[in-house]
């Protein structure tokens, strides 16, 4: 039910920021952050504006989140954006436990950021922290 309201609340007509869209998706994976002893900080302008499609982007997002909330224990994960013209950075940051098979479980996600012309990148440190870059380009008919 809340995926259908996600994907409603992309779709209508209503200008979206991507606050909000992180937002919906945090509220939506909050039990397994619970479970996992995670806490979320949404730090993205509130004026960002998505111009791009919006579902994608929030598909993509979703699954990051999904997924690094799965290996990620006892942390705060840092959510933040900026824009570099007309590209879009979209940054979690994990400052707890990590799981060293996150790289593996974000292929999907990955595949589908390229093939809207986004990329994602995974950096894990040694002391199993990570951080993932989602951009993608901020413009209509994009992503």
């Amino acid at each position: 039910m809340q995926i259908h309201t996600i994907i409603n609340t992309l779709t209508s007509t209503k200008d979206n920021t991507l606050r909000e869209i992180v937002s919906d998706l945090i509220q939506e994976a909050a039990p397994l952050a619970v479970h996992n002893r995670n806490y979320i900080v949404n730090n993205i302008p509130a004026d960002l504006q998505v111009e791009a499609n919006g579902t994608i982007v929030s598909s993509v997002l979703s699954h990051l989140f999904h997924t690094n909330l799965r290996h990620t224990q006892n942390s705060v994960i840092l959510i933040s954006a900026k824009v570099y013209g007309h590209a879009v950075l979209v940054q979690l940051k994990s400052k707890g436990t990590v799981s060293p098979a996150l790289p593996e479980d974000i292929g999907h996600a990955c595949l589908k950021a390229q093939k809207t012309g986004g990329v994602i990148e995974l950096t894990q440190h040694e002391n199993g922290q990570a951080s993932i870059a989602y951009c993608f380009l901020n413009v209509a008919g994009e992503a």
